[in-house]
């Protein structure tokens, strides 16, 4: 099988599954933020200082271009995340060559294509971009340390600008710099030339982080950026319950066949191969574990070395057939979107956000646990610098978003929005700042549309 029929091969399957949500400006609650931010920058808005989230800069900077491209920059970016699907699906098979037979190297990509939509990777979900600079770091890595090339320096600024885009990076950017020195301490390399060599690889990496404080601290946001993107991640009070425990066993479930392939594939393995593969996937491991809540799109870049460390085990037919069948029932299971209905979905927000324009006025929307896309479809402006609906309403966001939650929204209420866009969450229903915005709705306001989860409310006195 010719590399070009491959990459064909990996184009249409991509398309085929994504297309069905390019342009859903609903297929996923992060990137609706991701996109607002993106847009905002463009209209001077500073992330983390005027527009306040806990992403890193990388991430907005994408959704960010999607605007210099004509179009809707929903559809714009869900095309940038199937590319980047695509380009990560080439290079895990690319890299799979190394190890297992071309058939096998392109079942892994394809399974890459399939699990994506399986576990939160429908849209632009920050691992669908993440993924592609670290399996290429991942490759670069492999191929320095078995003599195939030089590559250290440009693998260690892809797990930086990896970094950029999810901090979760970090672990798998560590191992691969572990791997680099390994092979270094086998080829000879004295102590201090290893300890040299560990402090540049540590510089490179860093450089990608190091540009967006320096950019920061030359705006004189310094303390902005580094409580976004460093405190604020320790902050967030995650109490271990039966929700968690259900995400965590259903992200199980649903990578149970990626991973057999994987075990198969790392006892078919030499032993380097075996250190190297095995040491990455445990490293992916190590930094999902640490993020909790667990949401399944927090699994995604557990994919990447599944996939890649699986590929010798889907050599054989049998395996083939069996990822087939198994990534065939999920997406039957998962209720796997049909044609028509990301442009269902796309009108039933423009109708909702025109019903809100009508009554909105000059004055800001204010969207309360319901998508925060009605901001970007209806370009209101802002009434707070925390757009992210859960952020104002979450207890794990309490104590790591800077300000007080009740304080924040009693402040927005008291500047009397003329529309209230209010979704319902359960869980949230004795939370201070749920009860308080119910009982201003209650007392000002009456509702005027439903749709989509969620009713607006207009000012009424």
């Amino acid at each position: 099988m010719t590399r070009r029929l491959t990459w064909l091969i990996l184009i249409l399957v991509a398309i085929a599954l994504r297309s069905p949500d390019v342009g859903n400006p609903l297929v996923d609650v992060d990137e609706q933020m991701y996109l607002l931010v993106g847009q905002r920058m463009w209209d001077g808005a500073i992330p983390y200082v005027d527009i306040w989230d806990r992403k890193p800069i990388g991430l907005f900077l994408i959704f960010a271009a999607a605007r210099l491209v004509p179009g809707n920059a929903v559809i714009v970016g869900h095309l940038f995340a199937l590319a980047a699907a695509v380009a990560t699906a080439g290079l895990i098979t690319t890299f799979a060559r190394r190890f297992a037979r071309p058939a096998g190297a392109l079942a892994a990509g394809i399974g890459y294509l399939v699990w994506l939509e399986l576990i939160g990777g429908r849209g632009g979900q920050s691992p669908v971009f993440y993924d592609l600079p670290v399996v290429a770091a991942a490759l670069l890595t492999w191929d320095t340390v078995t003599g195939r090339r030089r590559g250290a320096m440009p693998a260690m600024l892809l797990a930086g600008l990896a970094l950029q885009i999810k901090p979760t990076a970090m672990f798998e950017g560590a191992f691969f710099g572990i791997a680099l020195l390994w092979a270094g301490w086998h080829r000879g390399l004295r102590p201090l030339r290893l300890a040299a060599q560990g402090i540049l690889y540590m510089a490179v990496a860093s450089v990608p982080t190091l540009i967006a404080l320096a950019v920061y601290a030359a705006m004189g946001h310094a303390d902005a950026w580094w409580f976004a993107n460093v405190q604020s991640i320790f902050l967030r009070h995650v109490v271990f319950d039966a929700s968690i425990a259900k995400r965590l066993l259903g992200c199980c479930i649903v990578l149970l066949v990626p991973a057999i392939m994987a075990v198969r594939g790392l006892h078919a393995q030499g032993r380097p191969e075996r250190a190297y593969l095995g040491g990455w996937l445990v490293s992916a491991v190590v930094g999902w574990l640490c993020v909790p809540p667990y949401f399944n799109h927090y699994a995604l870049p557990l994919l990447v070395p599944l996939a890649v460390t699986g590929a010798r085990a889907l050599d054989r037919r049998p395996m083939q057939v069996l990822l087939a069948v198994s990534g065939a029932g999920l997406l039957l299971l998962s209720g796997y979107p049909h044609v028509g209905e990301s442009a269902d979905m796309r009108h039933r927000l423009a109708m909702l956000a025109e019903r809100i324009d009508r009554v909105r006025g000059q004055g800001c929307l204010f969207v309360f646990e319901a998508p925060s896309a009605l901001y970007t479809a209806t370009r209101s402006c802002l009434p707070t610098r925390f757009p992210f609906p859960y952020h104002l309403v979450e207890a794990d966001e309490a104590p790591a978003i800077g300000v007080d939650q009740t304080a924040e929204v009693a402040h927005i209420l008291a500047a009397g929005p003329p529309v209230i866009a209010a979704g319902d969450i359960a869980r949230n229903h004795l939370r201070p700042t749920s009860l308080l915005v119910r009982r201003a709705l209650a007392d000002h306001y009456r509702p005027i549309a439903r749709d989509l989860g969620v009713t607006v409310y207009r000012r009424v006195n």
